[in-house]
């Protein structure tokens, strides 16, 4: 069953849950590397790798502590939002409907759209006020969409290597798909989903329904009781990729 947000500190009001804030401090201090294995933390703990093996950039929790930094993205808290299909704004689940989950992406004018995407899920609520609110999507407009089969693929993240005489180079972050090899030299930063069965939607008319929604189904779709919110989790680690 998805789990609400309250482990980490609920969303702050006008702030998306994915957000960092300036007293969540990042911290690479315990990472080193074994070469034919991978990265790896002195003192690693479980939550540090996702289901796939690969470890995760580590970053305090610290929710409303400091200065919101709305161009930041929390690693875990957009890795949860990935794998539980919570809103990126309030952290709560996701709305799902029969088509599939909600998502909505800013428009970047000249580039055609992918079907892979760092953005995670939104709720409706939280998406009819994105698209009066936020400036990018005021400026740009926005992809809706219904999404059957949302997968993990991979992440994005530092990539590093490590050196003859010991320790690690830091190169620029790129994207890397769980069944690369090279995936384990990468610090995730964001877990990347590929987005399959899309179906376009009109924010407006996924909003009339919202609101034509009895309590009682909405409380259903929040416990995650469609399948549809769990089929993603289906997908079986790639055989390629061995965690050290």
């Amino acid at each position: 069953m998805p789990r609400t947000p309250t482990r980490d500190a609920p969303a702050v009001p006008g702030v998306p849950w994915i957000a960092t804030w300036s007293r969540e401090r990042k911290s690479t201090a315990l990472l080193d590397g074994r070469r034919g294995q991978g990265l790896f933390y002195f003192n690693e703990a479980p939550g540090d790798r996702d289901q796939f093996g690969a470890l995760w950039a580590r970053q305090s929790q610290r929710i409303g502590q400091g200065t919101a930094e709305l161009a930041g993205i929390h690693p875990r808290r957009q890795r949860r939002a990935m794998e539980e299909l919570l809103c990126q704004v309030c952290g709560l689940p996701a709305d799902v409907s029969d088509l599939g989950v909600l998502w909505m992406e800013p428009i970047t004018p000249g580039d055609p759209r992918s079907g892979f995407t760092t953005h995670p899920p939104v709720c409706v609520p939280c998406a009819v006020q994105a698209r009066e609110r936020c400036p990018r999507i005021r400026r740009t407009g926005v992809h809706v969409v219904r999404v059957a089969d949302p997968r993990p693929n991979g992440v994005f993240g530092v990539f590093y290597y490590p050196r003859l005489a010991g320790g690690l180079v830091a190169e620029e972050p790129m994207d890397k798909r769980y069944d690369d090899g090279e995936v384990r030299w990468v610090l995730a930063h964001q877990m990347v989903m590929r987005l399959s069965g899309v179906t376009p939607v009109d924010l407006d008319d996924e909003y009339d329904r919202y609101l034509a929604t009895s309590p009682a189904e909405r409380a259903a779709s929040l416990r995650g009781t469609t399948p549809r919110r769990r089929h993603h989790r289906e997908a079986a680690i790639p055989s390629t990729f061995t965690a050290p």
